[in-house]
């Protein structure tokens, strides 16, 4: 017997959520055997019927995951669990755990002393005891050897990809012309030195940032408050905001840290030129059909956006080359190199 936890139903759609979506769909076609199990707070409705989603236990959220779903596994003689967001049960061998990146440790100030404290203590011990990790770039699996000190064997790199439809007909972008940034509003996604590099930008062209924001993030009001170029958008759908990237002048996402970087692919695959930060994450995902900046680096930010601005060659060879990566990545084939690796630990 196999169980997915999906908890990830109840939880709003970042690039983590994303991963185990896509993912999950692909393993309900390859194995309809497969058991996805959830808290009872469930958001996406059709999702959860599409996967056959069994809801389970009182509780949500954390204690869930720890006590309720633990209690499932027990009852049905501890089978396997797969976890595809970070997490997973304390002290339970027979599970599978996807370790999207190291932030935490590579920064704990990107986040609140209590989400530290409760990863650190995590991760660490559901790692050790796991029969297999899942991360999602090479330099996300060099970070986990380095700081959970695991065997490289131990860990198989899957790629996210990108599925937004580039078809879609919804036009709600009215507007002049724009740069965008999707993430998660927190610290290590450097939106503020974004929005000082953008406010040295003489040009008629306005900054959309869409993303939800973490209580670790504050952006700097001076930079925010001085202008009315720049729109903040808390939510969108798949719809907008694939509109969004469809219309945008450049995609810019400048992290200082991620194991992967699922945004700027989905904009690459929608035929957007992107603008990344240069890490070695990024390196790897997006190779020559990006435009590295550091992100540390204001002046430099701002450079490459007027780059790309002013020359519409660049931004040609950036699309077509974004055409040719795009290609590198597939949700069936990660799909199916991930129950693979689950037959191997069955």
């Amino acid at each position: 017997m196999i169980i997915v936890n999906a908890r990830f139903l109840t939880q709003r759609v970042t690039g983590v959520q994303r991963f185990a979506i896509e993912i999950s769909k692909i393993l309900r076609v390859l194995n309809d055997k497969i058991v996805f199990v959830t808290p009872y707070n469930i958001l996406d409705i059709d999702l959860a019927k599409q996967l056959d989603a069994v809801v389970i236990g009182k509780n949500k959220g954390t204690i869930w995951e720890q006590v309720d779903l633990r209690c499932y596994l027990m009852s049905r003689g501890n089978p396997l669990i797969i976890n595809f967001c970070n997490t997973g049960i304390l002290f339970y061998s027979k599970q599978v755990v996807t370790i999207h990146d190291m932030s935490y440790k590579v920064n704990p100030k990107w986040f609140t002393r209590q989400f530290y404290l409760w990863y650190n203590y995590l991760i660490p011990h559901v790692a050790a005891r796991s029969l297999k990790i899942f991360t999602v770039s090479n330099s996300s699996k060099k970070d986990i050897v380095k700081y959970l000190k695991i065997h490289p064997d131990k860990i198989s790199v899957i790629y996210n990809s990108s599925n937004l439809n580039t078809n879609n007909t919804f036009e709600s972008v009215n507007m002049e012309k724009y740069l965008l940034s999707v993430s998660s509003l927190d610290p290590r996604k450097n939106l503020n030195n974004l929005i000082s590099a953008f406010k040295e930008i003489d040009k008629n062209i306005r900054l959309v940032i869409v993303g939800l924001k973490k209580r670790k993030f504050v952006f700097n009001d001076d930079l925010t408050n001085s202008t009315n170029k720049i729109i903040i958008k808390n939510y969108v759908s798949d719809g907008e905001l694939s509109s969004l990237m469809k219309h945008a002048e450049a995609f810019v996402y400048l992290s200082f840290y991620e194991g992967f970087g699922l945004p700027p692919l989905e904009a690459m695959s929608i035929g957007c030129p992107v603008i990344v930060s240069d890490i070695p994450a990024h390196r790897e995902i997006f190779d020559n059909a990006a435009l590295y900046a550091d992100p540390y680096n204001i002046d430099d930010i701002k450079n490459k956006i007027i780059s790309l601005l002013d020359n519409d060659n660049l931004k040609n060879k950036l699309v077509l080359a974004g055409e040719k990566n795009i290609k590198r990545f597939d949700w069936f084939h990660s799909g199916q190199s991930v129950l693979k690796c689950i037959n191997e630990v069955i």
